[in-house]
This record gives C-alpha cells, sequence and structure tokens, in this order.
C-alpha cells in the first residue's frame, strides 16, 4: 500500500514525540544585583553600577588653596570641572598601591559631580541579591556611616558604599580648610 503524504507526515510527527525529551527542569532564578567592584584602605568594597557615572583613571587636576589635605584639585573632564578627592584620607587613611592602578570613580548625583580616588578598580560583577547581608561585620567605624552591608561570596565579605550617604555628608562637602 503506497503510503500518503498525509501518512508520512504523521509517521514522522509519532517518531518525533516519541524521541523527544522533556523541558529542563524550571529553576528558580534569584535577581542579582550589578555593581562595580574596587579596594581601598585595605578593604574589598562595591559600589552600585547605577549610582556611577564612570571610571576614569587619575587626570591631571590643579591644586586649590586653603582647602582640606584630601581634596586633590579640579580637573577638567570633557568641558566639566570635576574635584578630585582622595577618599582613602577624607576616611582617616592613605592611598597605596601604584599610581597606575588607582583610579577615580566618577558620581555625579545630588547636583554634586566629584571623582573618588580608589586604589584599584577590579571591574563589574553581578552578585545576587540572597548573598546580601545588613550587617556583614568587619566594617571599620571610619567607613560605617558610609556603608550600607555587604554581599558575602567566595571570595570574601565586599562591602556596599553608598555615595548617597557620603555626599549628605557635612564633613565630606565643606572643603575649605
Amino acid at each position: 500500500m503506497a503510503s500518503s503524504p498525509f501518512n508520512t507526515l504523521l509517521a514522522l510527527s509519532q517518531r518525533f514525540n516519541n524521541a523527544k525529551r522533556g523541558l529542563p527542569a524550571q529553576q528558580d532564578i534569584i535577581p542579582s544585583r550589578k555593581v562595580v567592584c574596587f579596594s581601598m584602605l585595605g578593604m574589598n568594597l562595591v559600589i552600585a553600577l547605577e549610582e556611577l557615572t564612570e571610571i576614569i583613571e587619575l587626570p591631571q587636576y590643579t591644586r586649590l588653596p586653603r582647602v582640606k589635605r584630601w581634596v586633590l584639585g579640579m580637573a577638567n573632564l570633557r568641558g566639566r570641572l570635576l574635584p578630585v578627592l582622595n577618599l582613602p584620607a577624607f576616611l582617616g587613611g592613605k592611598l597605596s598601591g601604584s599610581v597606575k592602578q588607582q583610579r577615580v570613580m566618577v558620581i555625579d548625583m545630588m547636583s554634586m559631580f566629584v571623582g573618588l580616588t580608589v586604589d584599584r578598580v577590579y571591574g563589574m560583577r553581578h552578585f545576587k541579591v540572597d548573598t546580601y547581608t545588613r550587617n556583614p561585620g568587619d566594617i571599620p567605624d571610619r567607613l560605617a556611616p558610609y556603608a550600607e552591608g555587604g554581599f558575602v561570596q567566595t571570595d570574601g565579605i565586599w562591602i556596599l558604599l553608598r555615595p548617597s550617604q557620603l555626599l549628605a555628608d557635612r564633613r565630606f562637602t565643606e572643603v575649605a580648610a
């Protein structure tokens, strides 16, 4: 008996259905947070990607008279004046490592445009939100007012720095010596 095109398609369909595999088990997707990882004062820190405008190498800057010692100076960043601040010095420490590794994290929020110099920037990572803890311990007192918890990872705890808390601090915004 000659097979009709319909019967041929029906036979192929049955062979396919018999050989098919099921869908993989559904997995719970844990949301993650995009952060930029950096180091300063011997600590691993992160800043939320949405709170960061850009990361640049230490630009040429002009020193300013009668400002606090942690104000490095003013730089021209594509036509905008950028105050360059030594964040570790503001916190009572100092920059470490080579100047080639130091970076300036540019923040543009709360009507402020500032550059925060840090020891090293490692890059962007995705941390799952279920690894966040409000009390990671080991946050030094000098950093505590500007930190909000941390992410527990296999390579250690990454403390979340909140630039909005830093920019709201009068000790940080009043730079005149």
